[in-house]
């Protein structure tokens, strides 16, 4: 599923504008041009630092998981998930209860996944991992 930049927190209106003008609208445009080996031009031309274009692909990499979307990747990277391959690497219950000890830890306000939201991640985790990683 593809998801508009600016449906991710984390991001303003300058720089989801900064992106646009790099040519990415949304989670697809960011793994494509992610993809690209010219990443420093890609800082340059945006102002938008090489880390937290990091954090955007990863972010855009766990939105794909269906039923993920931008609604819970914040405590997902919080928790050091950053695709499907390190989400896959948990079970459902022990993944609920890491994403509810950093909410803990870290004072974070957006939503936490229940054990019912974050099984249907897992429903088709194979073909997942290999088509988002």
């Amino acid at each position: 599923m593809t998801y508009k930049m600016s449906e991710f927190q984390g991001l303003n209106p300058a720089q989801i504008e900064k992106l646009r003008e790099a040519g990415i609208e949304n989670s697809d445009d960011m793994m494509r041009i992610w993809a690209q080996p010219n990443r420093t031009a890609l800082v340059a031309q945006t102002g938008i630092g090489l880390d937290h274009f990091t954090d955007l692909a990863s972010m855009s990499r766990l939105a794909r998981v269906k039923n993920v979307g931008p609604k819970f990747v914040g405590v997902l990277l919080a928790a050091g998930i950053d695709g499907p391959k390190s989400l896959f690497k948990h079970t459902p219950e022990s993944l609920v209860k890491r994403l509810g000890e950093v909410a803990m830890e870290k004072n974070l306000t957006g939503p936490v996944p229940t054990l019912e939201q974050v099984g249907p991640w897992y429903a088709d985790q194979q073909s997942i991992s290999a088509a988002a990683e």
